[in-house]
């Protein structure tokens, strides 16, 4: 018959060093966690940058208008913006033209607008970089002289 000592393993107590390694490892996750959550609150872009996209419907008078070289700004191989051109159908610059882009960000639809410059050039800095595809959405609502224009594409991202 074995005795009771034999029959119970004992148990032994955690080493020094044992505990030492789970403290640090504690410490460095709670480091980790700390360290994502000020640059997620460094990253947020006030609530300014975004616009209302507006109701008026596209013009139908004056010059057919169209989107050219639309890329997408990568800014130390981070996808940051779009840029682009608006020109008329013959070739010139729409300089002064109010282009809507359109995208969806944490669960919502927000609008970020710039306007042309002389040369019919346009930037806009999104508040996030991504990677593959992202969907965006181009509006020029036209005036007098050029009509209106809403054009779907895709942004090519980071890592592609």
């Amino acid at each position: 018959m074995a005795s009771k000592d034999e029959a119970e393993p004992r148990r032994r107590r955690p080493s020094v060093k044992s505990t030492v390694a789970v403290f640090i490892l504690v410490i460095l996750v709670i480091l980790s966690a700390w360290s994502l959550v000020t640059v997620s609150k460094i990253s947020q872009i006030p609530p300014s940058t975004f616009v209302t996209l507006p109701t008026t419907p596209l013009s139908s008078h004056g010059q057919v208008v169209m989107l050219v070289s639309i890329n997408t700004i990568t800014k130390k191989g981070v996808a940051a913006g779009v840029s682009g051109s608006l020109d008329t159908i013959s070739g010139q610059p729409v300089a002064g033209a109010q282009i809507y882009v359109q995208y969806y960000l944490n669960g919502a639809y927000h609008t970020q607008v710039a306007t042309t410059g002389q040369d019919g050039s346009f930037e806009i800095y999104f508040p996030m970089n991504w990677t593959g595809s992202l969907p965006v959405t181009f509006t020029y609502f036209g005036d007098a002289q050029h009509q209106g224009l809403s054009f779907n594409s895709s942004l090519l991202g980071e890592g592609l």
